[in-house]
C-alpha cells in the first residue's frame, strides 16, 4: 500500500473579507505567534492593539477596494504541487494542504488532522527562515507532536539558499519586464523586515533571518548583474519594517527610493523575493509606498504557481520525503 504523505503549505494567510470580524482574530493571532516572541505586552494592551490595527486594516483596504490575493495563490499552489508529487510517485500518495498561522485553516488544525499520515512534510512559503517564518510550524509541531514531532514531521528550510530557485527567480524578473523600458530603470528587491536589536537595544536571542536576508538579496542581485539581459542601472533592497519592538533592519524601502532618486531614477520594477506568493505586504504597500513617492512602478509579482517554481519545490519536497524513509521503513 502507498505511503500516505501530508505537505502542508505554511504561511500567514491574510482574510479575504476585510471585516472586523475577520481582522480581529487575525491580528491577535499575529501578536500570539509574532510579538510575543520579542515583546512581552499586558493582555489589555494586546486588545487594543490588535482593535486598532483591524479598525485601521479595514478601513485601508476598505478604501482601496484591495482583496488580498494570498490565500486563494495558496490554494493553487497547493492544487499544482498535488497534481505533479502524484504524478511523479507510485509508492506515495501525497495530499497537499494550505496551513495558515493567523487565518483558517489553522495551522495547528490542518497539522492534528495529519496525524494518521506517515510523514508530514512543512513548507515554509517564506523562502527565509526565521523564527517568525518557519519558526512558527516548529514551535506548533513541538508542542502538537511532542516525543514523535521528530519521527513524523519534517520542516523544510534554507530554500532560499539554492542556485536553482535563483535563477528561477531572474528569469522569472526577465519574462515580465515591459517591453519598453526608460534609458535610466531601477530595480527594488522587496522583503519583509525584520529586527536587528530587540526593544532594549541588545542582539536578538531569537533568529530573525536578518543575516539571511541580505545573503539572498546579494545572491539575486549578482545573477541578475551577470545576466546578459539586465537592463537596471541600479538594484537595491527594499525591506518594509515594522515600527514597534525593537530597532528593524536599515536597509529599507523608503532609502532605497531616496537613493533612487539621487540616482536620477524616477521608475522602477518592484520584485517580492521575500515571498513565494502575492500579498498586501507586496502587491499593495509597496507599490503604495513607491507610487506615493513618485515612482512609476512595475509590479513583477511573486512567484506565485508558476510553473517553473511549482515544478522546483515538487523536487525539494521529494527530497525532503527521503529523509523520513526510515519512518516508511519501521511502520
Amino acid at each position: 500500500m502507498p505511503k500516505k504523505v501530508a505537505v502542508l503549505l505554511a504561511t500567514y494567510g491574510e482574510v479575504e473579507e476585510a471585516t472586523f470580524k475577520q481582522l480581529y482574530p487575525n491580528s491577535s493571532r499575529i501578536l500570539h505567534y509574532i510579538t510575543s516572541r520579542i515583546a512581552n505586552l499586558p493582555k489589555p494592551l494586546q486588545i487594543f492593539i490588535a482593535t486598532v490595527r483591524s479598525l485601521k486594516r479595514k478601513s485601508y483596504w476598505g478604501k482601496l477596494g484591495y482583496r488580498s490575493k494570498l490565500n486563494e495563490i495558496t490554494r493553487r499552489q497547493a492544487n499544482a504541487l498535488q497534481a505533479i508529487l502524484n504524478q511523479n510517485s507510485n509508492e506515495r500518495t501525497y495530499v497537499v494542504r494550505e496551513a495558515y498561522y493567523f487565518v483558517p485553516p489553522y495551522f495547528e488544525t490542518v497539522m492534528h488532522e495529519s496525524r494518521d499520515f506517515d510523514a508530514i512534510i512543512t513548507v515554509p512559503m517564506i523562502p527565509i527562515e526565521s523564527e517568525f517564518a518557519c519558526g512558527i510550524s516548529c514551535y506548533i509541531a513541538i508542542n502538537d507532536f511532542k516525543e514523535i514531532a521528530f519521527q513524523k514531521v519534517r520542516v523544510m528550510k534554507h530554500l532560499w539558499n539554492n542556485d536553482e530557485l535563483v535563477q528561477i527567480c531572474v528569469n522569472h524578473i526577465f519574462e515580465r519586464l515591459p517591453e519598453i523600458l526608460p534609458n535610466k530603470i531601477g530595480l527594488a528587491l522587496t522583503a519583509h523586515g525584520t529586527l536587528v536589536k530587540d526593544s532594549k537595544g541588545e542582539t536578538p536571542k531569537i533568529n530573525t533571518g536578518y543575516q539571511e536576508t541580505l545573503d539572498f538579496f546579494e545572491k539575486l542581485k549578482s545573477a541578475i548583474e551577470r545576466d546578459e539581459r539586465n537592463p537596471f542601472a541600479s538594484i537595491k533592497l527594499g525591506a518594509m519594517n515594522h515600527k514597534f519592538g525593537g530597532e528593524w533592519m536599515p536597509e529599507t524601502l523608503e532609502k532605497a527610493l531616496e537613493e533612487f532618486k539621487a540616482e536620477g531614477i524616477s521608475e522602477i520594477v518592484m520584485f517580492p523575493f521575500g515571498f513565494f506568493a502575492d500579498n498586501s505586504e507586496a502587491d499593495l504597500e509597496g507599490v503604495e509606498e513607491a507610487t506615493a513617492a513618485g515612482f512609476k512602478v512595475h509590479y513583477v509579482p511573486c512567484l506565485n504557481d508558476s510553473e517553473p517554481f511549482i515544478k522546483w519545490l515538487a523536487s525539494r519536497i521529494e527530497q525532503k520525503v527521503e529523509s523520513v524513509k526510515l519512518v516508511f521503513q519501521t511502520t
